[in-house]
């Protein structure tokens, strides 16, 4: 029951965002993906993989700090000791978060997110990182994440249209 709330609120906010921001503009959507190194206490590490879409809205908070939407999938690889769900060695599923991104210099930004997972691992995750970038289409992200049983450390790559 707690899960389908928070899907609905989610789709909510998702849609409220949207239509606040008008059209979408397909120059603010990207798409990005890369490796994870994942711990699990007691279960030891695993690398595994992750891919997302997002939404750079157009509003600035404090005239500075961008807003995103970001919805994803990750697979944290397998972990040798782990049986979860359906016997299975990794943690997978889809996510959803808000990203914060505040600039430190005309290349690089801090970055902030909240979200929420719907998969193995379902609960609030949040994570801090930085991201560089390479030109105004290509950046790369390095965050840690922190699900409800899995941390991540990833490193991503991002294509904006």
């Amino acid at each position: 029951m707690m899960k389908k709330l928070v899907c609905i609120l989610t789709l909510m906010v998702m849609s409220s965002a949207a239509s606040a921001e008008g059209a979408l503009d397909a120059q603010r959507i990207y798409l990005g993906g890369g490796l994870g190194f994942n711990s699990l206490p007691g279960y030891g590490s695993a690398r595994g993989f992750q891919f997302f879409g997002g939404y750079d809205f157009a509003f600035k908070l404090n005239d500075d700090i961008s807003s995103a939407l970001e919805i994803g999938y990750m697979d944290t690889g397998d972990f040798d000791q782990y049986k979860g769900p359906g016997s299975n060695e990794d943690v997978k599923g889809l996510w959803a978060a808000m990203l914060e991104s505040v600039p430190l210099s005309s290349k690089t930004d801090m970055l902030v997110r909240l979200g929420y997972d719907f998969g193995d691992d379902d609960g609030v995750l949040l994570g801090t990182g930085m991201q560089y970038k390479f030109t105004t289409k290509v950046a790369m992200r390095m965050e840690y994440i922190a699900r409800q049983n899995v941390n991540a450390l990833q490193a991503n790559v991002l294509f904006h249209f």
